[in-house]
């Protein structure tokens, strides 16, 4: 469904189990996405307004919480995970927004 549109390269960094020197340690892995920019607006007396990205990533290794997409120099924590499947059930590509 999406083959011809994952076409942006980005890498994903999942964190590994090691710590080193009180920091996690990370295996990187190559990855396609589509990006997509938002704005998240809370109406309320405060009004507050969030800017973020969705990436809808393909790749070998599912995303995990704590992990992060490099993507043109900028690091981004990766903030909720959601599994797209097509409607055969196979896993297509995973939906991360990063805020």
């Amino acid at each position: 469904m999406f083959e011809n549109r994952l076409q942006e390269s980005v890498t994903l960094r999942v964190p590994t189990e090691v710590f080193s020197d009180g920091q996690a340690a990370y295996t990187e892995y190559q990855a396609y996405a589509l990006i997509t920019d938002f704005t998240h607006r809370d109406i309320n007396r405060y009004g507050s307004i969030k800017n973020g990205k969705i990436f809808l990533l393909r790749c070998d290794n599912e995303p995990e919480p704590g992990s992060q997409i490099i993507n043109e120099g900028k690091t981004y924590d990766l903030k909720d995970i959601k599994i797209c499947r097509d409607l055969d059930g196979e896993i297509e590509c995973y939906r991360c927004v990063v805020i």
